[in-house]
């Protein structure tokens, strides 16, 4: 039986820099693509971990009023790590100085054209936390214990084209996560919880078919 202590969780966490993640080979990945980064920061509390994410705010012209974790495109000459903890420092005052960072999850792109690079971090405790109201609606703060229950998590297939695409959705008291943010938000958990998502090669697939559409100017 897996070991889902937070303690456990969290050496699992630690080890992420250790396995060789899945990127995406460049020639896949349009060139109109931006660079983005999202950090999905974990704390321990009691015998669970939490995790911070956000409801956008609804003004925003890309997924306004949507859940997400905090992040967004790199600025000129900046790596992904640096990226998505500046950009939790601008939308909800993450402390930067409270930040570890762990390790990368599996490349990730959204329909917004990006091409997403999820950091995983480590804080020492629950964080002081401040939205920033031009970009955020809500913080949102959700244990893995929830994510974990069967009750939480339902799943549609989507198509692109032809191509069969499972859409997640996890049901938390704070709220609807779905979509890419559900994808990121199950492989970092699978990780913590002993998994091996391989969820990279599942979203180089969905990729692959959203070139193919736009090849056949169908999108």
């Amino acid at each position: 039986m897996t070991d889902t202590s937070a303690e456990a969780m969290e050496q699992r966490l630690r080890s992420l820099p250790n396995r060789e993640r899945f990127a995406f080979p460049a020639e896949v990945v349009p060139v109109f693509y931006r660079r983005a980064a999202v950090l999905i920061p974990f704390w321990r509390e009691g015998d669970d971990l939490f995790v911070v994410l956000t409801e956008r705010a609804r003004k925003l012209r890309s997924h306004g009023g949507m859940v997400s974790f905090p992040g967004g495109v790199l600025e000129a000459d900046e790596t992904w790590n640096v990226a998505a903890v500046r950009e939790a420092h601008e939308e909800i005052g993450l402390d930067p100085g409270e930040v570890e960072v762990l390790g990368q999850l599996d490349d990730a792109w959204s329909s917004a054209k990006h091409h997403i690079v999820p950091v995983v971090a480590w804080l020492k405790g629950r964080p002081t936390l401040v939205a920033n109201p031009d970009e955020v609606a809500r913080i949102m703060i959700v244990g893995v214990a929830e994510v974990l229950s069967p009750e939480a998590r339902s799943e549609e297939t989507v198509y692109i084209g032809t191509t069969p695409c499972i859409n997640e959705t996890v049901e938390v008291s704070e709220g609807r996560v779905f979509g890419l943010t559900a994808d990121l938000l199950l492989e970092a958990v699978e990780w913590a919880t002993g998994g091996s998502p391989g969820r990279g090669r599942v979203r180089l697939r969905e990729l692959e078919a959203k070139n193919a559409l736009r090849a056949a100017g169908e999108a």
